[in-house]
Parts: structure tokens; C-alpha cells; sequence
């Protein structure tokens, strides 16, 4: 894994639209932030976020656009990117007839479409598939298909050229599943699309995305998704709920700027000094700082604001009532659902 990565939006670190992303195309607001204790109301074992308490939801209902847009998600001619993100189906996305729509656009400056990544559903089989386009639609899917009501790991590789030897690799939880070479780009790619595109107005459902990172290496898979120490590279929710911290960790960068506040909160509220439970500073270049008077624990959640020159923290937890598993997160949701007004 490189860090710092070009562009990472994990969806807890921004909650005003457009959430962190240049803009936001939402005609008809199928597009939002919606947070654990809202997708456990759901009756599906795995509808919670991937990590954190929030991630982006479109659920789908009309031709409009729902996406994010990125300008730093460029690729200039003869270099290359990849861009990750969690992707979940849920149990309700259906269709009465077969369409092909796109989840992440590789676009030109000015919009138009190099490359595509995009879903294709049968009505008669209701068979989900992935897979990727040199142009503005999908053509090569994967030979397996999506299952509902999981989550899964979605890389897709560009390399632009514009002389022919161009590159598009799409990977599933972390193995390449198509691969196309010898593409050529009209021109370099100025920004990314995450969301969804040119539905048909029959075509409903749930989709949920997570954990979006853009780089110029390979980003690969999450290996465990509840580590006991938990590395956030952005500010995040460590988890929601009553909880214990063994110790937390300052990861300062190149500069002295970095800083590193833990709040008593489930909804990333950072409003309220009270909250505050740990903060650190660092005073030198490259420097790791850990904090006294440590466990701490917290009620409502760990949430973790990093400001400065590229900071991480390193979470060691000890305990968190909606850590371990998405029967957990839900759970702790609905409890949280239960008094959403205190954190």
C-alpha cells in the first residue's frame, strides 16, 4: 500500500455534499450519506458500511445521474492509475428489463468518456455482472457474477495512451477478472465519476459504495476488515458505540502541522469540545506520538479528525460494541437509530 494516496474519500470524513468530491449530480436525490443506524433498519445481514458509520447510498429509481465527481482522479498520457472502492448489492436491486449502466466513469476534462466500469443485469435471471469498457459503456464482464447482499472489492487499472498501448484491468477482491490491452485513449483522463449512470427507470435498488481510494499503485484488498489496531489513513469512525481504547497512535508526516483528536461520538460530530477524549501533536517531522492516561473509553463511538501534512492514526481497540462484525455494526445502528440526537 503507498501513502499518501492522491485522493481517498472513506465517506466519515466529509458529511456536507458534495462530500468531499468536486461536485455531485443528484437530480431526483437517489444519491446520499446514509449512516449505520439508517441502513440497519433493512432486514439485509450485510447492509452497514464496509468500516465507519456512514457510506454513500444510491438507491436507484430513474435515468437521472447520481455521482461524485473528482478532478484530482486525473491519469495523464502514458502513466497509470487505479482506482478502488467497496461496492455492496443489495437484495433489492431488480429489473424488469435488461440494462447495462455505469458505477465509475475514467473521463476527460471536459467530461467526455475514455474508459468505463459498469454493471449488467438480466431481468429473466436476475444475474448481476461486472465489468469494463475502452469508451463510454461496459463491453467485457466478468465470467462470475455479482452476489446480492455482500460486499466485494472493486480495483480498476488505467493505463492512457494515446499511441495505442493502452491498459484496463478490472479486479475483484484483489484477482484481475478482465483485462483489455492495445486501447488507445483520444486523450488523457482529467477526472473520475463514482455512482451511478444511465439507468433505466425500471431498474430499482440499493447500492452502496465505500472506502473510495484513487493512486498511481496497485491499492489491493482490506485483509481483515476488523483489525484489533486499526490504521485510518483519513479522518474516520474507528466504530460506533460503547467502546474501549487501548491506545492510540499519532502517525505525524513531513511536517509539524499533523494533528490527532478522538471524539465521543457515532455520527462524526465534532462540534462539541466536550467530546474530546484524546488529542496529540506532533513537534517534529515524521514523528509518532502516543498519548498518556491511556485506556480511554468512550459511549457513543470513536471517532478519530486528523488535520495537517498527511497524517495516520493507529487505533488499538480493546473493545467496541459495534466492532467485530456487520451483526454488531447493525445492532449498535439500531441502538444508535434509538437516540440519534446525543452524539
Amino acid at each position: 500500500m503507498s501513502f499518501p494516496f492522491i485522493f481517498q474519500s472513506s465517506f466519515d470524513a466529509t458529511l456536507t455534499t458534495p462530500f468531499g468530491w468536486d461536485s455531485e449530480a443528484d437530480t431526483g436525490s437517489r444519491l446520499d450519506l446514509a449512516h449505520v443506524s439508517e441502513l440497519a433498519r433493512f432486514p439485509w445481514s450485510q447492509c452497514a458500511p464496509y468500516r465507519g458509520a456512514y457510506a454513500m447510498r444510491v438507491q436507484m429509481l430513474d435515468a437521472n445521474d447520481h455521482t461524485l465527481t473528482e478532478g484530482d482522479l486525473d491519469i495523464a498520457d502514458t502513466a497509470t492509475a487505479f482506482a478502488s472502492f467497496y461496492l455492496y448489492l443489495a437484495p433489492d436491486v431488480a429489473a424488469t428489463a435488461d440494462d447495462v449502466w455505469n458505477i465509475y466513469e475514467f473521463q476527460q476534462a471536459a467530461g467526455t468518456v475514455e474508459a468505463s466500469l459498469g454493471l449488467r443485469i438480466t431481468a429473466t435471471t436476475d444475474v448481476v455482472e461486472i465489468g469494463i469498457g475502452d469508451g463510454v459503456a461496459a463491453t467485457n464482464y466478468a465470467t462470475v457474477p455479482l452476489d446480492k447482499n455482500r460486499w466485494y472489492h472493486i480495483e480498476v487499472g488505467m493505463l492512457v495512451s494515446t499511441g495505442g498501448a493502452g491498459t484496463l484491468t478490472l479486479y475483484v477482491d484483489g484477482a484481475s477478472v478482465v483485462a483489455l490491452t492495445g486501447l488507445t485513449n483520444a486523450a488523457a483522463v482529467g477526472s473520475g465519476s463514482l455512482g451511478t449512470q444511465d439507468t433505466l427507470s425500471t431498474t430499482t435498488g440499493t447500492l452502496l459504495f465505500d472506502q473510495f481510494v484513487f493512486d498511481d499503485l496497485r491499492v489491493y484488498p482490506t485483509v481483515d476488515r476488523w483489525p484489533t489496531n486499526l490504521l485510518l489513513t483519513q479522518s474516520g469512525q474507528a466504530f460506533i458505540g460503547p467502546g474501549v481504547i487501548d491506545n492510540v497512535s499519532l502517525l505525524s508526516g513531513a511536517g509539524t502541522d499533523c494533528i490527532l483528536t478522538v471524539y465521543d461520538t457515532g455520527r462524526g460530530n465534532t462540534n462539541d469540545a466536550n467530546k474530546i477524549v484524546v488529542e496529540l501533536k506532533n513537534t517534529a517531522n515524521n514523528e509518532l506520538v502516543d498519548p498518556a492516561g491511556m485506556p480511554v473509553s468512550v459511549r457513543r463511538g470513536a471517532y478519530v479528525a486528523l488535520s495537517g501534512t498527511n497524517p495516520r492514526a493507529l487505533v488499538s481497540i480493546k473493545y467496541g460494541a459495534g466492532y467485530g462484525s456487520a451483526a454488531v455494526l447493525r445492532r449498535a445502528g439500531l441502538l444508535e437509530r434509538a437516540a440519534p440526537n446525543e452524539g
